[in-house]
């Protein structure tokens, strides 16, 4: 089924492969997409047999996938895997609920790059899918702590500092040691007898060689690998 946002333009309209069962937010999507600066053409299919189907034979790549993983008949992650193999470039997002997590997990280990919220208002899922379309992926809070917790549990043991390689120097490693201790950043200068800028530098260098984005991530990460 085709539902097409009717506008003025002469560019050629988005494609959203929608693949959700429930009449109810396939009315929220159209809300949604109807906010949408840009005219998009949603194809919508609301059983996963239907969906894995055309996949296969459809060779135009959509400009974005949502995808319910509650479908009727299959799980939503085998018509996230098929996406993903047939379109690797592809904006695949789940559509989900909070208690979901588990099952979200397993949806991005297939493909899926972020998960917009049943429940959410229109502005919200209108939002969410701009942010998709500017290569941000929408999670929630309450997932990436999740998924930390899930990787971090997964681990037999912390890998040592070697087996990552995270490459702190050994200023860096005191800068986040007295950081865990709850110094501020000029505390830690006046501990390490070294300006607040020096202090900063280090801290910006910790952020990028830990990937985190901020002190509590790289704290937490720190002690998960027996750095600190």
């Amino acid at each position: 089924m085709i539902f097409e946002k009717n506008m003025s333009s002469i560019a050629a309209p988005r494609r959203l492969r929608l693949v959700e069962d429930n009449p109810l937010f396939v009315e929220q999507i159209l809300g949604a997409i109807e906010q949408q600066a840009q005219k998009w053409a949603v194809h919508h299919v609301g059983e996963g047999l239907r969906a894995l189907g055309l996949i296969a034979k459809n060779e135009q790549r959509f400009d974005l996938a949502l995808i319910d993983l509650g479908l009727p008949d299959i799980s939503g992650i085998e018509v996230i895997k098929a996406c993903n193999k047939q379109f690797p470039d592809m904006p695949i997002v789940v559509i989900s609920v909070m208690a979901a997590e588990p099952l979200v997990l397993r949806a991005i280990e297939a493909g899926a790059k972020g998960y917009i919220l049943k429940g959410e208002s229109v502005d919200e899922i209108t939002q969410g899918i701009a942010q998709v379309m500017d290569g941000v992926y929408p999670l929630s809070p309450s997932l990436a702590r999740f998924l930390f917790k899930k990787l971090a549990g997964e681990q037999d043991k912390p890998a040592s500092v070697a087996e990552l390689d995270f490459k702190l120097t050994p200023r860096e490693l005191e800068t986040l040691r007295f950081l865990s201790q709850g110094l501020t950043y000029e505390g830690v200068a006046d501990q390490m007898g070294v300006a607040l800028s020096t202090i900063q530098w280090n801290v910006r260098n910790l952020y990028r060689k830990l990937n985190v984005r901020s002190q509590v991530q790289a704290i937490s990460k720190a002690r998960d690998h027996d750095l600190i």
